[in-house]
């Protein structure tokens, strides 16, 4: 580089004018020059602050990059380079104290250049890795990867096993739910054939009590001879295959209550002290009392208790 400026040529002239009076009182070496303090100040500063400032009477003219492999044409001592004119003689005389400052923090070394001055620095590239590729970014990304991954794995895990739970629920249910529905099916059915059988058997008993209308009525009797209520209803069933007792009050017991929606023919009739024989349609068979025979008649009785006899 070159820096030419006016305040160049008045600078140099005025140091060719100036008288010395230092110069007759050291030994001889080699002629001092603003060139040369700025090829030692390169030489041994740049290295430690990387750039150096070119100033020429006060203005600021440059600032170079410095690597580690410039070096100046000749070397000085340190003691040489301690006699150059300080730059703050001049500055002081042509800016403001604010300037100033912004020298002297921003400056690292500071001298005058005459007006052919050249200077030449070499300005080499500064590779810049990106923190993901350092080893560091990686060991980071990759940890960072697996820790997604296995909080990938755990979460599917858990889903499907939720999922699988869910399933297995539904298939306890919808199972039970079918077991359930088969079981009153089949109770359902259980029913219709008991009340079909009951049905068949009572309307069997009916059947052979009809025969014995006319029969007179004889306390105690259970016979074709004679009966009274509860012998005529244990000798017809009796017939049929069933022991029933010769009380009427047992005979209260001696099945299952139902309804009188549901009364059927077969159903024993019962009410406190008397039993008969319902044939449908609210009509039953009885003996009723002495001097009354075996009879197929309106029932009469309040309130009966039904109760259904099974084989």
């Amino acid at each position: 580089m070159t820096v030419l400026t006016d305040r160049t040529h008045e600078w140099a002239d005025d140091q060719a004018n100036r008288p010395t009076y230092r110069g007759r009182h050291r030994a001889d070496g080699p002629a001092l020059t603003p060139f040369t303090a700025l090829s030692q100040t390169a030489a041994e500063n740049a290295a430690r602050t990387g750039a150096i400032a070119v100033v020429t009477s006060g203005m600021l003219a440059s600032v170079f990059a410095q690597t580690a492999h410039t070096a100046p044409a000749e070397t000085h001592t340190q003691a040489t380079l301690a006699n150059a004119t300080p730059v703050s003689n001049t500055v002081s005389n042509t800016v403001d104290s604010k300037t100033r400052a912004g020298f002297a923090e921003n400056l690292v070394t500071k001298v005058k250049v005459t007006q052919n001055a050249e200077f030449w620095a070499e300005r080499g590239r500064v590779a810049v890795t990106p923190y993901a590729e350092t080893e560091e970014g990686i060991a980071e990304a990759k940890a960072k990867a697996e820790a997604e991954a296995r909080a990938k794995a755990e979460a599917e895990a858990k889903a499907r096993a939720e999922a699988e739970a869910a399933a297995a629920a539904e298939a306890a249910a919808q199972a039970a739910a079918e077991a359930e529905a088969a079981a009153e099916v089949e109770a359902t059915a259980a029913v219709e054939e008991v009340s079909a059988e009951a049905s068949d058997l009572g309307q069997q008993a009916v059947n052979l009590a009809l025969e014995y209308v006319g029969v007179p009525y004889v306390w105690g009797g259970a016979s074709p001879s004679g009966f009274d209520c509860s012998g005529l209803i244990q000798y017809v069933y009796g017939q049929l295959g069933l022991d029933l007792p010769h009380s009427s009050s047992a005979l209260s017991t001696s099945g299952y209550q139902v309804s009188a929606a549901d009364a059927q023919p077969g159903d024993i009739v019962w009410t406190p002290g008397h039993v008969s024989l319902y044939a449908g349609n609210g009509m039953v068979v009885e003996a009723s009392q002495e001097g009354v025979p075996v009879r197929y008649t309106e029932m009469w009785q309040s309130n009966p208790v039904y109760v259904r006899v099974t084989g």
